[in-house]
């Protein structure tokens, strides 16, 4: 992984956000310099009002000789509705360009956002599984969702920088046209204010690192409450998860107003040294230079705007600073991804027609590599097509890492999983995932119509294709007693039907999939002897039909199996049969 200093990522930042604007960013800076440029007119409007109300120079030198002349060339007269008039204009053009520059920054910057979680998300979805399983999920929730949301916010400040940058630059071009000593005297002492204040600067990073990692705590420990509530309830333990959350909660209250310390600090100071900056501008520019009274009031004027306008520069660039951290840990779970991505396929990938069966070979498999002792070791297995095979042993001795090796999830440290012969990698694999109908311990379903979950498997599938699967699966009769049918709405993880019926609607969806192989791990495990007959039964009208693996620690599963296999602290047991069984 990739190590980011604060200069290093800030300049990886801008790369990135200009790569990904493209032309747009470039068209989006000319429409800040047009903004400049016409606030710039505006002010410099000023003068011919002055003169208007009896405060110009009797004899127009310099900038004010050269506005005369430009005013003279437009051929309107002189006088005070025609400079308001023009004046009012120049605001009105001033404030559209504003808002059309508003607009497209905030373009530019959701667009790099939503750009840098799509990429995220992509990356997140070809992870290897067993170093996806490895990645805490309340970080990966955290990055993609406060982090880039600081990241957004940043990108919006950053071009409200730009845009400020270039109007202040029309301010100091203005007034170094009016009075160059004067403005250097200005500048210099703007500039050792600027030394002052670069302690905070750095200060803002660091508090921003400081938040970002509070923060992926605090998501840690909601995510691990939310998952594990009903636990913690069970055990009376709700008061350590409200502690652990309010600590947290409050180092991130004692953050905020830390920052909040920084930016107040960065507008006292510039309000104090505004104040002796501007009074050493007023007395240089009369005691010392003697500049005429229009000419200095104009450029009191103009760096009366500037002291606030460099504020709120400063306290807009510590936020950009303060929002480094949470685009470092964007890159940095980027990377974590990226590093662990699965080859993609080549080619189309089309489903597989299992023709003599799966044959483990030699396979043995651990989940931490430094480890020598294997969860599996040495397994020679076959499973044979269109028979159902029944994997039977206790809890922690490797079926479900069976499970995970069978349908590709998982790779051999040792031996080859072969399918009809070839091992599955490469392009096999994504054929592989194709054919299988997978059903777990814990049911999947979202918070949709009963329909819509059916159909997450097979988007393509007609009504009569789900109904069939419904009925394969021993729930056509629930569904159809339902109040909406097929378009009663689920609710959060299916909590509107029972430990059951969730099952049996999860087995009709693998099978809507009309799979090679169907593989069930632990899916009785949860249930009733009534609702566990239920999914024999169901099973017993596929025999012969599919390839069927039903993973279990009940040895009543047996009465569905062609061939029981049984694994025991990582091995096949001599206990294993390849007998038929009767009904």
């Amino acid at each position: 992984m990739e190590d980011y200093t604060k200069n290093k990522l800030f300049r990886e930042y801008l790369k990135a956000l200009f790569n990904q604007a493209g032309i747009r960013a470039f068209f989006a800076i000319a429409v800040l310099i047009a903004l400049g440029l016409t606030e710039g007119i505006g002010l410099l409007m000023l003068i011919p009002f002055l003169q208007l109300i009896g405060i110009g120079e009797s004899t127009p030198t310099g900038i004010v000789a050269t506005i005369g002349q430009v005013w003279a060339y437009t051929g309107l007269p002189l006088n005070l509705p025609a400079v308001l008039a023009v004046y009012a204009a120049i605001v009105s053009l001033y404030a559209l360009i504003q808002r059309w520059s508003t607009i497209l920054n905030s373009k530019l910057s959701h667009a790099f956002t939503r750009k840098l979680r799509d990429d995220l998300f992509r990356a997140m979805a070809r992870v290897q599984w067993l170093r996806f399983i490895q990645i805490r999920g309340s970080d990966i929730n955290h990055v993609m969702t406060s982090n880039l949301n600081t990241v957004d916010n940043g990108t919006y400040g950053l071009f409200a920088l730009i845009s400020s940058v270039f109007i202040v630059l029309v301010h100091i071009g203005i007034a170094m046209m009016l009075s160059f000593p004067l403005t250097c005297v200005a500048m210099v002492s703007s500039g050792i204010l600027l030394l002052v204040l670069r302690p905070l600067n750095r200060r803002s990073y660091s508090l921003g690192e400081e938040w970002r990692q509070t923060m992926g705590a605090l998501f840690g420990v909601l995510m691990e409450h939310l998952a594990g509530m009903k636990v913690a309830k069970s055990f009376g333990a709700e008061d350590r998860h409200i502690q652990s959350f309010c600590s947290l909660n409050g180092k991130l209250e004692q953050q905020a107003n830390r920052f909040a310390g920084i930016l107040s600090s960065t507008s006292m100071y510039y309000e104090i040294g505004g104040v002796v900056v501007l009074s050493v501008f007023f007395l240089v520019g009369v005691e010392v230079l003697q500049i005429a009274a229009a000419t200095l009031l104009i450029m009191v004027f103009l760096f009366a705007r500037l002291v606030p306008q460099f504020s709120w520069m400063q306290r807009t660039w510590q936020g950009i600073l303060n929002m480094l951290p949470a685009y470092k840990a964007v890159l940095e779970m980027a990377d974590k991804f990226h590093m662990a991505e699965e080859q993609p396929a080549s080619g189309q990938v089309e489903p597989i027609d299992l023709r003599t069966g799966i044959e483990f070979r030699d396979v043995s498999f651990r989940y931490d590599k430094e480890d020598p002792n294997f969860i599996l070791n040495n397994i020679n297995l076959t499973l044979h097509a269109l028979q159902t095979t029944v994997i039977l042993g206790p809890s922690g001795g490797g079926k479900s890492t069976f499970a995970d090796l069978l349908i590709g999830l998982l790779t051999p440290d040792l031996g080859q999983v072969l399918i009809d012969g070839e091992a599955l990698e490469g392009n096999v694999l994504h054929s592989w995932r194709k054919s299988v109908g997978y059903v777990p311990q814990e049911s999947l379903l979202f918070h949709e119509t009963l329909q819509d979950n059916m159909r997450w498997a097979s988007p393509d599938s007609s009504e009569e294709d789900i109904w069939e699967a419904l009925r394969l699966a021993a729930a056509e009769d629930f569904v159809r007693a339902l109040p909406e049918g097929l378009n009663t709405i689920l609710g959060d993880r299916g909590v509107r039907l029972s430990g059951g019926q969730r099952q049996r609607i999860a087995l009709a969806r693998a099978l809507l999939r009309n799979p090679t192989l169907l593989l069930l791990d632990e899916a009785t495990s949860n249930l009733d002897s009534e609702n566990e007959q239920r999914i024999f039964q169901a099973l017993q009208q596929l025999r012969g039909t599919m390839t069927v693996v039903f993973i279990s620690h009940r040895p009543s599963a047996v009465q569905c199996a062609d061939q029981v296999v049984v694994i025991e602290g990582g091995r096949v047991s001599p206990r294993t049969t390849r007998t038929t069984y009767a009904q």
